[in-house]
């Protein structure tokens, strides 16, 4: 095995890799950072309460008017948290779409450009397949119906592309 064209492929999917999901992320921005979990709304239900300086001083109507509004309070935030989690979701979808669409693409070009270097198309098609892969694990939870569409697509091209590439996968010690 010549370790020359190794190392080419293993640095074309290090950094192919982080380069799909920086890109995913700067081209769809949204919730991503710090902007990826609820914070809340900004209401006025965790202000502080106004106990007194002496909480054993409480009448038992203040406390049941204290835990009412807790569990208000506790409410309101768990409805906007599942609005909150089901826009990231849907929003999250359109994103795996991308990566896989991207991925897809690079594949389909790793395989029918066929002036490249041997270790340019396997690193291309190495990274597409641990990026969509990688997509898939991160975003698993968006039940994408058209991004399982576009991985079925990549499965098949996938395995077209190893049926027909084997031999110069297999022959890189220069024989050819």
């Amino acid at each position: 095995m010549n370790w020359t064209k190794l190392l080419y492929v293993l640095i074309i999917v290090l950094l192919y890799v982080p380069m799909v999901f920086l890109g995913a992320n700067v081209f769809f921005p949204q919730y991503t950072g710090t902007n990826s979990y609820y914070h809340g709304t900004g209401t006025d239900c965790y202000q502080k309460y106004p106990y007194p300086a002496n909480p054993d001083t409480l009448t038992t109507p203040q406390r049941e008017a204290i835990d009412q509004h807790q569990r208000e309070c506790q409410e309101g935030f768990n409805k906007e948290q599942e609005k909150f989690e089901s826009a990231k979701l849907r929003y999250e979808g359109k994103k795996y779409v991308f990566i896989a669409l991207f991925n897809l693409a690079i594949l389909l070009l790793a395989l029918f450009i066929p002036k490249m270097q041997d270790s340019v198309t396997m690193g291309l098609f190495l990274g597409s397949i641990a990026a969509t892969f990688g997509a898939t694990i991160r975003y698993f939870d968006t039940q994408s119906k058209i991004g399982f569409g576009i991985l079925v697509i990549t499965f098949f091209a996938m395995l077209f592309f190893i049926n027909r590439k084997k031999d110069s996968f297999v022959d890189w010690k220069g024989k050819r």
